[in-house]
Formats: structure tokens, C-alpha cells, sequence
């Protein structure tokens, strides 16, 4: 996926929640925005491009515009489903495309279901600022789905935990903190936790850690209210050598020299 997914500003154009009744049918013609639908139930026919395909249950279908698009029910198992037009532009406000394939199996994702029952409910009220709510549940439907692409994972209950330490290890990263130390807070063995977060993160514990602490670091720095030493301090590094080193050769760059070019 070569696009930067933090500069993403979706605009919706029509949401609905779609219910098939036996006449259901979407006619030929061609998308003027993004159409993505995401189905919980049942099955549908879609002609999109010069392909046809029968979507399930699971399915993401990502449709981009300006593409030619019909669609058909299954009498027999008919499709319930979410469905979001949408706009999708960069921060210059020039119009993008979704680089991700037509159709995605994601599963049922309980956490999307939720965040497309949130946007119905802001779409048909139409309160004050109804349209700044939508745009943000919007991004956060985008963020889930791109998530779910990247990762092809459905969290467990084991995956739960994971979860849980990363929003631990999120609160608490200037304190010290251990693989041991979190793997008995979860009632885990060291190396079965060790493993369960690289095979949720795709990174390991100490690299995740580090990476926190480097992110902490870069904000810090940027603001120019503090001194090296305090900073690799808040941002649990307790050598500030080891924390120059490391800042460097993860950055490019050292701390001071990144400190200097956001306060010229």
C-alpha cells in the first residue's frame, strides 16, 4: 500500500444499511465516488469492471470510482450488508484512490459492525455537527478496515491481553518495564507472552517498547522545552548516551541536531 494513511480526509456522500428484499438490484452504471460495501449476511452478485463476482458473508468490497459497477441478488440467500459512498482526498485536497483489492474476506470484525451502527445513528439524527461526527467515525471505519488488511488478524481472547499490555505499556513506557514483569501482570508464561505479542505486533516486546519511547522522545524534542538528559529521562531511558545512540541510528539524526531544526 504506497499511500501515507495518516493524510487521509474521507467526505461521505450516501451511507445505508442495506437489507435485501427479493427485487433488489443495483443497475448498470458507472461509480462517481468510492463504494464500500461490507456484508454480514447472505450473498449478492456483483459485476464490477469486467468481473463478476458472488460476495459473502465477510466480504469487504472496495469499489473505486469512475468504474463500471452492477449487481443482482441470490433469491435464496439474500445479502444484508453495510454500504458507504465516500470522497477520499490528501491534505492538498486532491482527489485519491484506495490501493486495496475490490474484494477483501475480513471476516465479521465486531469492532467495524459497531463503528457502522455509530455512523447510522449520526447520518439519520442530522444534530448540530452531524457531518464533522460522521467524518470521524468515517476515518475511524478506514483505519479499521486498512488495519485489518494490513494485519489479516482477528483478535482472540488471548489477543485481548495483547492488547491490553499495549494500552499498559502506553501509560507507563518512562517506568521500568520487562518482558517478565508483563507476562506475570497477564498471568502468562514469559515465553509463550514473548511470543503472542510478536505474532499480534509482528515486532517484538523490546522493540515495540523501544519504538514508544522513541516516539515519546521525537514529540518531546520538538517542543524545545527540555534538555536532552530530561527527555531520554520522560521517556524511559535511563542512560542518556544509550538514548543519543539509539535516537541516532533509528532517526538518522541525533537528538540536539533534531531538537534544532524544529526550533528554527
Amino acid at each position: 500500500m504506497d499511500l501515507d494513511f495518516n493524510n487521509l480526509i474521507p467526505e461521505l456522500h450516501y451511507y445505508i444499511h442495506r437489507k435485501c428484499t427479493p427485487s433488489w438490484k443495483i443497475d448498470p452504471d458507472i461509480t462517481t465516488f468510492i463504494d464500500i460495501t461490507y456484508i454480514i449476511s447472505g450473498k449478492a452478485e456483483y459485476t464490477i469492471g469486467d468481473q463478476t463476482y458472488t460476495v459473502k458473508k465477510g466480504d469487504l468490497i472496495c469499489i473505486p470510482k469512475n468504474t463500471f459497477r452492477t449487481a443482482r441478488n441470490i433469491p435464496e440467500d439474500l445479502m444484508e450488508c453495510y454500504t458507504t459512498n465516500l470522497f477520499l482526498l490528501d491534505l492538498k485536497g486532491q482527489e485519491i484512490q484506495l490501493p486495496i483489492p475490490i474484494i477483501n474476506q475480513i471476516g465479521i470484525d465486531p469492532q467495524l459492525i459497531s463503528l457502522f451502527h455509530e455512523i447510522q445513528s449520526q447520518w439519520l439524527q442530522q444534530d448540530f455537527g452531524y457531518l464533522l461526527k460522521v467524518r470521524g467515525i468515517l476515518c475511524l471505519i478506514l483505519y479499521q478496515i486498512l488495519n485489518l488488511l494490513e494485519h489479516r488478524q482477528h483478535f482472540t481472547k488471548e489477543d485481548i491481553r495483547i492488547k491490553d499490555s499495549i494500552q499498559y505499556m502506553s501509560q507507563h513506557y518512562s517506568e521500568v518495564i520487562t518482558l517478565h514483569q508483563m507476562a506475570e501482570l497477564f498471568h502468562l508464561h514469559p515465553a509463550y507472552y514473548g511470543n503472542l505479542f510478536q505474532k499480534v505486533t509482528g515486532v517484538t516486546f523490546k522493540q515495540y517498547l523501544i519504538t514508544l519511547r522513541l516516539n515519546c522522545a521525537e514529540n518531546l524534542l520538538k517542543s524545545g522545552e527540555y534538555s536532552i538528559r530530561e527527555i531520554a529521562a520522560q521517556s524511559g531511558f535511563s542512560d542518556i548516551f544509550y538514548f543519543s545512540k539509539l535516537f541516532k541510528a533509528k532517526r538518522g539524526i541525533s537528538p540536539s541536531a533534531y531538537s534544532r531544526k524544529y526550533q528554527t
